[in-house]
């Protein structure tokens, strides 16, 4: 009997954007030894590439999903209480909410071979509670304006955040409308977009970490000394959603400076 050898195809895998503890964005398959590589930063940001048969339905349903989760979460919980205790003097000066930097809901980018989605849903249903949160009847804060901008918003993302009440804007508006009241949401923002941002003194911004890299970039380091800050706890779900991020509010004037915070 004649024996062949055939060489067996391996499947390809998506390859997973996570940022890690410095904030640089990274680039790994879908597997428990998978490698990791820096992304490259000449690369032009196209709308996502959703499946096929993915409809609007599917994707709330898939959001919803991720919104119980991160709604159970000990990451959902601390963020919650910090803003209602500790950063509440900042929270009552909040006027719009800007999102930056959110990533695909829907969708694969990087030409196909990023799957980005679950990270993005999560940051979204995060996004969500604070809305809420800052929306609540015992929140002195009158928000005015919720947006998001990223490039590689498609059709499907565009539906889903209109639904949620979010309007999107094309980039880079969103960078001139930063102010002393905003609060800036950037979970999935690179350190060259925070360069660009900080200065325009946001009331609140959840994102980072600043401390890692704030001793070579004086922009952030000018931020981070002048907020209090504290880390989410490891959101269990999908670590890479909330690697190492931090929400940074301003120190309030009328309180000891001998306030406990991780910093």
């Amino acid at each position: 009997m004649t024996h062949t050898s055939r060489r067996r195809k391996l499947p390809l895998r998506k390859r997973i954007e996570v940022a890690d503890e410095d904030g640089w964005t990274h680039i790994t398959t879908s597997g428990v030894s998978a490698h990791r590589a820096i992304q490259p930063r000449d690369y032009k940001l196209l709308p996502a590439e959703p499946p096929l048969r993915l409809t609007i339905d599917e994707l709330k349903k898939q959001y919803e999903t991720h919104r119980q989760r991160w709604r159970s979460s000990s990451a959902g919980d601390a963020l919650d209480s910090v803003l209602r205790s500790r950063a509440a003097s900042s929270v009552g000066s909040i006027d719009r909410i800007i999102c930056i930097g959110l990533g695909s809901p829907s969708g694969f980018v990087r030409g196909g071979w990023v799957d980005r989605r679950s990270v993005s849903l999560y940051q979204l249903a995060a996004l969500e509670s604070v809305i809420e949160f800052l929306a609540g009847p015992s929140i002195d804060a009158t928000v005015k304006q919720v947006l998001a901008q990223d490039p590689v918003f498609n059709d499907l993302d565009k539906e889903l955040l209109h639904f949620l009440g979010i309007t999107v804007v094309d980039h880079p508006a969103a960078f001139d409308l930063v102010n002393d009241q905003t609060f800036l949401y950037c979970p999935g923002a690179e350190i060259l977009h925070l360069t660009k941002l900080l200065p325009y003194n946001p009331a609140l911004l959840l994102g980072g970490p600043l401390e890692s890299v704030s001793s070579e970039n004086g922009v952030l380091a000018a931020f981070a000394q002048t907020r209090n800050s504290l880390q989410l706890p490891p959101f269990e779900p999908n670590q890479h959603a909330f690697w190492n991020t931090r929400l940074y509010w301003k120190e309030d004037a009328h309180r000891s400076q001998n306030v406990p915070c991780d910093k």
